[in-house]
């Protein structure tokens, strides 16, 4: 069964969405690359990774039902944030907010389609959703504990930098020359 128009235009939105986070938390990882606090930096890189990779994983979706893709316009991300490690947190928190409310919308779109095929693959980012808004909450919850405190603030920043990627999914290319 092919992919109905408005599920197909909701999934290549969802796509441009991920992208957007993608760029979104390479900024901020930038942000990081220029202060003392290269956990953060890692942290945020990490991020930028895994919403790539979702975005592919879609386009893989896409693409094994025979959909069109398009890929839409995405929004130059700041180049400035706060001055504090939790603003940038909390930026993070509303956005994967967000792409929840995005997720469950292609969802419910795919229930009013009766796309069942649909559905059981948008249950891994449903739950996908409840991982990221609770490493990011959690972050949050700790930076408030330690507040300003210069020790409190290198030491979250020394675990943030510890963190692995989650997840095994396709990376972005890095540029460059051939075989550097």
């Amino acid at each position: 069964m092919a992919l109905t128009t408005p599920l197909q235009d909701a999934i290549n939105a969802q796509i441009r969405n991920e992208l957007q986070a993608h760029y979104n938390y390479l900024a901020m990882s930038i942000h990081f690359d220029r202060t003392a606090y290269a956990g953060f930096k890692n942290w945020f890189r990490l991020q930028a990774a895994e919403e790539y990779g979702h975005a592919m994983k879609l386009l893989d979706y896409l693409s094994d039902r025979d959909a069109t893709i398009h890929l839409g316009d995405l929004t130059q991300p700041p180049t400035e944030f706060g001055s504090h490690p939790i603003e940038i947190f909390e930026l993070s928190l509303a956005q994967e907010q967000n792409v929840t409310r995005q997720i469950n919308d292609l969802y419910a779109l795919a229930q009013q389609e009766k796309d069942f095929t649909t559905l059981h693959f948008l249950s891994w980012f449903l739950q996908e959703q409840v991982e990221e808004e609770a490493s990011v909450t959690e972050m949050i919850d700790r930076l408030k504990l330690v507040g300003n405190d210069p020790a409190g603030l290198l030491q979250i920043d020394a675990e943030a930098g510890s963190r692995a990627s989650a997840t095994t999914l396709p990376t972005p290319p890095t540029g460059g020359a051939a075989g550097a």
